[in-house]
């Protein structure tokens, strides 16, 4: 009786989850209000730094200096992962604001359904980097894993040149 109901259990939060996840995926996010300069000066590679901002590299460097102790490579591990944090949010706001240009596009009809469906596989592809990274951060406060972004800034950067393209060949 006991592995029925632990089986049940599981497969009905294994069913919730992929419930949420998928929500989560083709919900419409809050709409945003398109800005004009915002559209015209957005580049993903203002988000560069994520690449180093948790690197092995700066750590040992901190760790090196003369009179660096514990208790301050500790502070700069926090300091870190809270930026990585704020720029995480920031990129996930970006990325939003590109979706919703791309949204407006395949409803304005200058975009096809080719575009719906890069939209969606844009969105599953950021969503899960994101979490990823997200997890790696957690791990990464406490010195237990290493956070690699290059996929998360990929995935923005491949939205902006659909998104982009799509406007040029509108236009």
């Amino acid at each position: 009786m006991y592995p029925l109901a632990f089986i049940t259990l599981a497969s009905l939060l294994l069913l919730a989850a992929v419930a949420w996840l998928f929500s989560r995926l083709v919900a419409t996010r809050r709409v945003f209000e398109i800005d004009q300069e915002w559209w015209k000066s957005f580049r993903p590679e203002r988000y560069a730094p994520v690449l180093r901002l948790l690197s092995e590299s700066e750590f040992e460097y901190l760790a090196s200096l003369e009179g660096c102790d514990r208790q301050l490579r500790a502070e700069f591990r926090r300091n870190r992962v809270r930026l990585m944090r704020q720029y995480l949010r920031e990129m996930a706001e970006d990325f939003n604001r590109l979706q919703a240009v791309g949204q407006l596009m395949v409803e304005a009809g200058t975009a096809g359904r080719e575009m719906r469906e890069q939209l969606f596989a844009h969105k599953v592809q950021f969503t899960s980097a994101l979490w990823r990274i997200r997890l790696q951060a957690i791990g990464f406060q406490f010195g237990i894993s290493r956070v690699d972004a290059k996929s998360l800034l990929g995935s923005l950067d491949g939205l902006n040149a659909a998104v982009r393209a799509q406007s040029f060949s509108a236009a």
